[in-house]
């Protein structure tokens, strides 16, 4: 089924799966489930492309409140089903009988304040839920969404998306024009640093930047981690054209590092693949913060290129 807009949607019904279950199979985070990796069970499949970037966020609500509600994120790289990579996988869960009281039952998906890109199956972990982080989604991506009742046949759900993020059927709001009143301009003698334009390539591998921050100050820290699957990708940091940070392995918990930016406003931080590990491209979540705020944002480097962020200090 197509979205086309941010609108509910509810399923009446889930039972049985589609005509290809090797699609869902041998799925990381189903792996310690009792389907031993097999992710679709009572499923529903739901695609959307995105036109216009920003983060996109969703609510799962089952019909049957002790259900249990396990979901898989592809993006689709060519468009297609046959070339999807997994950016968000939770198979997070409890015995039904445990609903009033669990974390891991009820309602699930994409919510703001999470960082996890993914949950194993069961609730035994202090930190365990039934959420996952926002997706930063770019425009012309599409994604394909898995939705499983492992709980029960037949109970439905609704499905409530959010986020800056637009589908094909929603419009980008305006905005209002601001009207400032004329001041006189007060002569200051201000040595200025001009600022510096993005590195075109880095590594022979192009240089796109996306996403934008601004903070406070000039030290930062930024946290970094695997927001698919630990499978052996290791990756550099580079500010602007300086490396910053030398052949990291990524793992799925969060690994911090201290940086001082420049002279100069604006900054650009590029993720650049050392080692594509099992799989390429190497997806990085990368969380920016300098004191006040936090800011997450998805970086992927692939063999060609890698996306870089800018970052504008305040």
């Amino acid at each position: 089924m197509d979205l086309c807009d941010k609108n509910r949607l509810s399923i009446n019904s889930a039972g049985g799966e589609g005509t290809n279950r090797s699609e869902a199979d041998f799925i990381a985070c189903f792996m310690s489930s009792e389907n031993k990796g097999q992710a679709e069970e009572n499923s529903t499949w739901l695609k959307f492309e995105v036109v216009e970037s920003g983060t996109l966020s969703f609510t799962i609500t089952p019909h049957k409140t002790d259900d249990d509600i396990d979901f898989v994120v592809y993006r689709s790289l060519d468009g297609s089903c046959k070339n999807m990579k997994i950016v968000r996988c939770n198979a997070a869960g409890d015995p039904s009988d445990w609903a009033s009281h669990s974390k891991c039952l009820g309602k699930t998906g994409l919510r703001s304040g999470e960082a996890d890109s993914s949950e194993d199956a069961g609730c035994t972990d202090t930190d365990d839920n039934a959420w996952l982080a926002p997706l930063n989604a770019l425009k012309g991506e599409k994604y394909i969404l898995l939705i499983s009742n492992v709980s029960s046949r037949g109970p439905g759900f609704d499905i409530d998306l959010g986020g800056t993020a637009l589908l094909p059927c929603e419009k980008k709001k305006p905005i209002a024009a601001t009207i400032t009143k004329p001041t006189k301009p007060k002569p200051v003698a201000v040595a200025v640093v001009p600022p510096k334009p993005a590195p075109k390539s880095i590594g022979g591998r192009k240089v796109e930047v996306g996403d934008e921050v601004k903070v406070k100050g000039r030290k930062i820290k930024i946290k970094l981690w695997d927001s698919q699957v630990q499978d052996g990708d290791i990756i550099s940091v580079y500010l602007d054209d300086k490396k910053v940070i030398d052949h990291i392995y990524l793992l799925l918990k969060p690994q911090e590092f201290e940086i001082e930016l420049p002279d100069g406003k604006e900054h650009y931080l590029t993720v650049f693949a050392d080692d594509f590990g099992k799989a390429e491209p190497n997806t990085a979540m990368v969380l920016i913060s300098d004191g006040v705020r936090e800011q997450t944002i998805d970086l992927v480097a692939g063999r060609s290129k890698q996306e870089s962020v800018k970052i504008i200090s305040e």
